[in-house]
């Protein structure tokens, strides 16, 4: 059993941003004694280390710093997991009381507690345990400097907070959601909520822009994950990469306005010279061709057609009052974004593939002429 007592005084002095000098004055000491407490000179008496745990808001035994401390901790955490995978709630309910009273300033403590009442709320719809779970986030965040669990955040516990709030006061879920809209990132869930409480205008308008904003990262990941799979050139993988896109094709001639020239055919002229490319790499040749003959022909009709990027003329599910506009890193026209992945292949080349995108630019200047 490790006692880390001094290291613990000046490190929840400096959380504070508290000095040794403002230490002392709060504590009725002199610097002297706070410098041979932070230094292990010295230690405070009993009742100065209560007030000390109560005025840096932790457990005596996380100002002790024992090791064994954090594996109570951990068990404890454990346990209301295990218990609350089992649904088994009441039992839950009594180890949080306990681990609670123990450890009322911990943060992994109080975040296991608040997500059991979470999930008892889910299961059995109790108010109290609605209102339990929200202040116990509440109180978590107030020592999220403990954290350590990269998975959880302040936003991810506002966003709970506001799940919590959804069915009975819609209102206050929307205030904590629009709290942490960071770009756009909950226009979903603000969609949904104001959906339930029959406010349908303004649901309609968070959804489309929730919906662009999905389709714009479905296409992303779409693409990012085929060209990670071309890369290692193995055949199967390459086989892989053109299905993931045929995949985005599919999912963009969904989001268009059927009939119509619009920006997502730009997206598709992106998709078939990338499909071309790995058509060549299988030695596909005249399938590579017919690729790139339709990526040229409909190129020109998008460049001919002045749609542009605007997303609200082009989408075919856009219930938005407000415009809405894409930009991409190949330039305004579809022709010259070919031919700026062209001129930057490096970037989407790897050296074990980069000859058979050349097979793909010959082809598309045979029918540039």
């Amino acid at each position: 059993m490790q006692l880390k007592l001094s290291d613990n005084i000046r490190k929840y002095r400096k959380e504070m941003g508290l000095t040794q000098e403002e230490l002392a004055e709060a504590f009725g000491v002199t610097i002297g004694a706070v410098s041979k407490w932070e230094n292990g000179n010295n230690v405070p008496d009993i009742m100065t280390m209560m007030e000390l745990a109560n005025f840096y808001n932790v457990s005596m035994d996380e100002l002790l710093g024992y090791d064994m401390s954090s594996k109570k901790i951990a068990d404890m955490e454990k346990i209301i997991e295990d218990l609350c995978h089992e649904y088994r709630f009441e039992e839950a309910v009594a180890e949080a009381k306990n681990a609670l009273v123990r450890y009322p300033h911990n943060f992994r403590i109080l975040y296991a507690c608040a997500e059991m009442y979470f999930l008892k709320y889910i299961e059995g719809d109790d108010d109290q345990d609605r209102d339990t779970a929200i202040d116990l986030y509440q109180k978590s965040m107030e020592h999220l400097s403990q954290n350590t669990d990269k998975q959880i955040s302040e936003y991810s516990i506002r966003y709970r907070i506001a799940k919590l709030y959804t069915k009975k006061d819609p209102d206050k879920a929307l205030e904590e959601l629009h709290k942490i809209n960071y770009d756009g990132c909950n226009n979903s869930a603000i969609a949904s909520v104001l959906m339930n409480a029959g406010r349908f205008k303004e649901s309609l308008n968070y959804g489309t822009t929730a919906m662009i904003r999905l389709c714009a990262e479905q296409y992303g990941t779409i693409t990012n994950m085929a060209m990670a799979m071309a890369a290692s050139g193995r055949k199967k993988d390459i086989e892989k990469a053109i299905e993931l896109a045929d995949l985005n094709m599919d999912l963009i001639r969904h989001y268009s306005i059927p009939g119509k020239i619009t920006y997502f055919h730009k997206l598709r002229v992106i998709m078939l010279i990338l499909k071309a490319w790995w058509l060549s790499c299988l030695h596909e040749q005249e399938a590579m061709e017919e690729c790139v003959k339709e990526a040229w022909e409909l190129a020109n009709l998008f460049d001919q057609s002045a749609s542009g990027h605007e997303l609200s003329s082009s989408t075919r599910f856009y219930f938005s009052e407000d415009k809405a506009y894409s930009f991409d890193s190949t330039g305004a026209g579809a022709i010259s974004g070919v031919e700026s992945m062209f001129e930057d292949n490096d970037s989407i080349v790897t050296k074990k593939n980069a000859k058979y995108m050349d097979n793909v630019i010959k082809a598309w200047n045979r029918l540039k002429g």
